[in-house]
């Protein structure tokens, strides 16, 4: 387990099911010495899951590990693995926050390396990475899978020698289910010559891919102009290496690459569009990035009764001094300063200007056109909308800035 990069002196967190596989990776680290503790979620989707979380704590105590449970209340009724993935990891990324673990061990082996690379290749999807990666990021989370060139039977074989307790999850045998067809029609079939001429074939798509990858250019991702001038399969690499940095867990299929395509190309110069479940565009004139959830705006109001200093989330405000060059006499007290809507209007150079019309001129990002603030004096009129400037840096002096 030492080319996995497993050392003596670190302390990890045990991603454990209290299925075969975790279970034999937590004797083998107890076997070898490693520092380790444990960690498991109860989703309560099957009646065997507080038997197993049982069975996970004596074996626990036994061994004098610790173990942490996450009893999870609400169940997911819709998009139930990809939620139920997201707060396990969640879960691990909080652990690792309070007790500083080196890294996350994942108990995924050599059957479920093989059964991703064939499922990838029968949906001719376009992964950043064929079958499993050994070492990866996950909120920021080193995860780390050591059990890579172990076979599911040689990982039971362990349980089994060893006296290891293990629960078997049923639905693994729901033929209905992809994964599991592909596990015992395919996969558990394979001799040991076939799994190796197999996992070269994904060594050497690993390799290809790696020298395709070197040529798109990272620092670039989020230039509108650069990934629209890519070929059409570099295009859906540099989607999916954009996306994996939002959640590693992300993959954008051949048809979420056309929608993000549409809307780069779309008339509409700034907004945000939804690509799939979890998964936003948001397009900012020659820039865009992904997010995992929609940009709420948020309303807000401040009331000045005299000139004074405010420094809020959204702008910067001092006039206790002179306030002249934001339009703002004596007079005008008290203000409120708010953000802006599409009808308010303001006078510049004897002209009436509407915001929406000036948020256009100025090219004012979509994000900040939700936040941008505005002047209203005691007559409920708009005197000041601040200028968007795009290299704007504010000075000592600068008595009223946006943030």
């Amino acid at each position: 387990m030492n080319r996995f990069n497993l050392e003596k002196n670190k302390n990890y967190l045990l991603a454990c099911s209290y299925g075969p596989d975790s279970m034999a990776l937590f004797y083998l680290l107890k076997e070898k010495g490693y520092k380790f503790e444990c960690a498991i979620v109860n989703y309560h989707l099957r009646k065997e899951s507080d038997s197993e979380v049982e069975g996970l704590k004596k074996y626990c105590e036994l061994n004098r590990i610790k173990l942490h449970v996450l009893d999870v209340k609400d169940v997911p009724s819709k998009n139930i693995e990809a939620r139920c993935r997201n707060t396990r990891y969640k879960f691990f990324k909080d652990l690792s926050d309070q007790y500083g673990y080196d890294a996350v061990l994942v108990a995924h082996h050599q059957d479920d390396l093989i059964e991703t690379y064939l499922m990838q290749k029968q949906r001719q999807n376009c992964p950043i990475f064929y079958g499993i990666n050994e070492n990866t990021t996950i909120n920021g989370v080193k995860i780390i899978r050591p059990l890579l060139h172990f076979t599911k039977a040689e990982l039971e074989q362990i349980c089994l020698k060893n006296h290891v307790p293990y629960s078997v999850d049923k639905s693994n045998f729901d033929l209905s289910i992809k994964r599991n067809k592909i596990r015992h029609s395919v996969v558990l079939k394979m001799s040991k010559k076939e799994r190796e001429q197999i996992i070269a074939e994904i060594n050497d798509e690993n390799k290809h891919l790696e020298q395709r990858l070197k040529d798109i250019d990272l620092s670039k991702l989020d230039d509108i102009n650069y990934v629209l001038y890519l070929d059409q399969l570099s295009q859906q690499y540099a989607f999916n290496l954009k996306a994996k940095k939002l959640d590693d867990s992300l993959y954008l299929s051949k048809e979420n690459v056309g929608q993000v395509i549409n809307n780069l190309k779309s008339h509409k110069s700034n907004g945000q569009f939804i690509i799939k479940n979890g998964l936003f565009l948001l397009k900012e004139y020659d820039h865009f990035e992904f997010l995992n959830k929609k940009i709420e705006k948020i309303d807000y109001q401040y009331n000045l009764n005299e000139p004074s200093k405010l420094n809020t989330p959204f702008f910067y405000l001092d006039f206790t001094k002179d306030s002249k060059n934001r339009n703002v006499s004596l007079s005008d007290y008290p203000l409120v300063i708010r953000n802006i809507r599409p009808n308010d209007s303001v006078l510049i150079n004897g002209y009436k200007a509407t915001a929406r019309r000036l948020m256009i001129d100025w090219k004012v990002p979509y994000r900040k056109r939700l936040i941008w603030p505005v002047i209203i004096n005691k007559e409920n009129k708009c005197i000041y909308i601040p200028r968007y400037q795009k290299e704007f840096k504010p000075s000592i002096n600068c008595n009223f800035f946006v943030k």
